[in-house]
């Protein structure tokens, strides 16, 4: 009877009511396991002997795996951040020589050279900016590869963009003998939403990659819009590649062509360039047959800025009165000019000999619409010689910076620089700018300019100056000597911190190395701004200068109190620019107070 009364109890205790169960039973917290990993106690342990052996050894191997992946996870991390680190530091060693260099080249054409001299001295200094362009490219693959990269959109001008990297690399392309020019269509609004410093990176990349393997013909650069995107295409005549070649050219330390044209890189610039479109939502392409050439193909997104408005709506019709006439070799340049000027609205014919052009005048004349401008490229301009059939037309020079001081002007009646700007070629075809005014300095840059002659101000300064470097002390030491300031020189910073600190004489400017022995910038700033409450004279403005690859770096030092943080290597007449903003910056606070 006891067994059934058990019995009953048992199910009397099965089928009561959970609520009165469970009355004295605490609620359990469940902790809701990490990496989408099921908490142990949602598994419960077989009852069955064999199956609780098969499970807890499943449970072990599980365990032991997920501890494999986490540690996997913490030294991959671990690893990323040491070679962020390794880069970090290497860039910055590179950097240190890198700006010596390139300064004392900046000091010593200053100096009388012959022109052998001179003709050695470019040399070092094209390889010298060379190299600090591979530096950004490690630096670029660094951020890219650690996920730091960040994109700073803002309202920007894509038209000016694109001709001002097309003139920084006309130089060199007009050093090999080739043709560079671009060309921006009517229906592509000209403000943009974009990061510029960003989409300058990836033109610098692309079109100087195409400037690179070209050594005949040139390079066309076109943008336009495509199916809602932003399309540049960058057309060359080089040597083209294969199949094989074009599947690889994206990748990291890949590159193509002969060895030659490869030694001037690392193979880093296309797979960065590739990486930063992607980024934007974008793309990078390439279509190539070999012999012929090939056409690498820019797109990303197409957003207005806010103030934008429709490209077309004025831009088509800008040249609407021109008919012009255009003797020119055939090539990019040629096709160029022609396509701007139908893309702001006028006409234009193109003939590469002087014969067909006379012959197109002679009819046009006895026609109804007469062409209004006789454009001749400088290198067919030794064959016009009818100067004076054509005293009617507005004749303009086409001319290579370059070569202008030894073209004739006397037959012609402005001129126009190579590759065009569309704001020049309106203006002289308009009427606006009539005859040889000197164009904007960023375009009349020759291949390899001397730098500009420091000159010497006329209120010195007094300045302190932190550098361990002796090479880059000697170097800055010479630039502000040369420009009037005094200077003073210590190697390190608890020196520079009383040197600056000091009753005797306050400097009216430090300039600091951001690494030198015994403490680093932030100590001399954070000195700076503790100095004595009572002293009534104002804080001495600082210009930390870095070859420090981290914006990190940069951003603490400028909030901690730094006026300037500039970058190595650092241009000689960048630093004197800076350092005059500054003092009279520090003048304008003194006039307040």
């Amino acid at each position: 009877m006891r067994d059934i009364a058990e019995i009953h109890e048992r199910i009397a205790k099965a089928f009561a009511s959970p609520a009165l169960a469970d009355v004295d039973e605490p609620a359990v917290e469940k902790i809701v396991p990490a990496l989408g990993l099921r908490s142990r106690e949602e598994r419960a342990v077989p009852n069955n002997a064999f199956a609780a052996v098969l499970f807890r050894m499943s449970e072990w191997r599980r365990n032991r795996r997920t501890t494999r992946l986490r540690r996997a996870w913490k030294e991959a991390e671990a690893a990323s951040a040491a070679k962020s680190r390794q880069i970090a530091t290497v860039v910055h060693e590179i950097r240190t020589p890198l700006n010596g260099i390139l300064g004392m080249t900046h000091l010593l054409y200053q100096t009388k050279l012959t022109a052998e001299q001179q003709n050695y001295l470019s040399g070092i200094r094209q390889s010298g900016y060379a190299l600090a362009q591979l530096v950004e490219d490690l630096l670029d693959y660094s951020t890219l590869e650690a996920g730091r990269f960040r994109l700073n959109n803002r309202a920007e001008h894509l038209r000016h963009l694109i001709e001002s990297v097309v003139e920084m690399l006309a130089p060199r392309a007009h050093e090999k003998r080739i043709e560079i020019a671009a060309t921006v269509a009517a229906d592509l609004p000209d403000l943009l939403d974009f990061d510029p410093a960003r989409i300058r990176q990836v033109l610098f990349n692309v079109i100087g990659n195409a400037v690179k393997f070209t050594a005949e013909g040139g390079v066309l650069v076109r943008a336009f819009v495509e199916n809602a995107k932003v399309t540049i295409a960058v057309i060359d005549t080089g040597p083209g590649m294969t199949a094989e070649e074009q599947a690889r050219i994206f990748g990291e330390f890949e590159q193509a062509g002969s060895a030659e044209a490869r030694s001037g890189g690392t193979g880093l610039g296309l797979g960065i360039a590739s990486r930063i479109l992607t980024e934007f939502g974008g793309s990078l392409s390439v279509s190539s047959r070999k012999g012929i050439g090939s056409t690498f193909t820019i797109r990303f997104p197409l957003r207005l800025a806010d103030a934008a408005q429709s490209g077309s709506a004025t831009r088509n019709q800008l040249l609407a009165r021109s008919r012009v006439l255009l003797l020119a070799p055939d090539g990019p340049a040629a096709m160029a000019t022609v396509s701007s000027i139908e893309t702001l609205g006028g006409r234009c014919r193109h003939v590469s000999n002087p014969a067909d052009a006379q012959m197109l005048i002679d009819r046009a004349e006895a026609g109804s619409i007469p062409y209004t401008d006789l454009i001749v490229d400088h290198r067919l301009a030794s064959d016009y010689a009818n100067e004076k059939a054509h005293a009617h037309l507005h004749r303009i020079l086409l001319v290579n910076p370059e070569e202008r001081a030894s073209q004739p002007q006397d037959f012609f009646d402005a001129w126009l620089i190579r590759p065009l700007r569309e704001k020049s070629l309106i203006d002289v075809l308009s009427g606006r700018l009539r005859g040889f005014g000197t164009r904007d300095t960023f375009n009349d840059s020759t291949p390899s300019p001397p730098p500009p002659v420091i000159e010497k101000s006329l209120g010195g300064l007094d300045v302190l100056l932190g550098e361990d470097d002796p090479v880059n002390a000697l170097l800055i030491r010479a630039v502000l000597g040369k420009a009037g300031h005094r200077v003073r020189l210590v190697e390190d910073f608890p020196a520079l911190i009383d040197t600056a600190l000091s009753g005797e004489r306050q400097p009216d400017l430090i300039v600091s190395d951001m690494h030198m022995p015994g403490g680093t910038v932030l100590d001399l700033l954070s000195a700076l701004r503790a100095g004595d409450p009572q002293d009534a004279r104002l804080p001495i403005p600082v210009i930390v200068l870095t070859g420090e690859g981290r914006e990190a770096a940069r951003r603490e030092a400028l909030l901690n109190g730094a006026d300037r943080v500039l970058g190595k290597p650092v241009d000689p007449l960048k630093l004197l620019e800076e350092v005059r903003a500054v003092s009279l910056l520090g003048y304008e606070r003194q006039q307040v107070r």
